[in-house]
């Protein structure tokens, strides 16, 4: 979900989740898909696997990462 409501969390959103996935993957270069899950389930919690993957859809829709398919891994886009 990307639009928030009243009741929505803040840390659990889209948006500040790929930021979180924006940094970890700056520091890491390159980071494959199970460690930056994991990354992110422990800065965040349990509740961020909901939102996870919409992250990313939206990070790569707006080509801000890449996914590598051999090394089943992602990397920033670079401009």
């Amino acid at each position: 979900m990307i639009t928030p409501d009243k009741h929505t969390d803040v840390k659990y959103s889209v948006i500040y989740l790929s930021g979180l996935i924006l940094k970890e993957i700056q520091t890491s270069g390159v980071i494959k898909f199970d460690e930056l899950k994991s990354a992110i389930e422990s800065k965040v919690g349990i509740k961020a696997r909901d939102n996870f993957t919409p992250a990313l859809s939206f990070l790569f829709l707006i080509n801000r990462i890449i996914y590598n398919e051999k090394l089943d891994a992602f990397l920033l886009e670079s401009k």
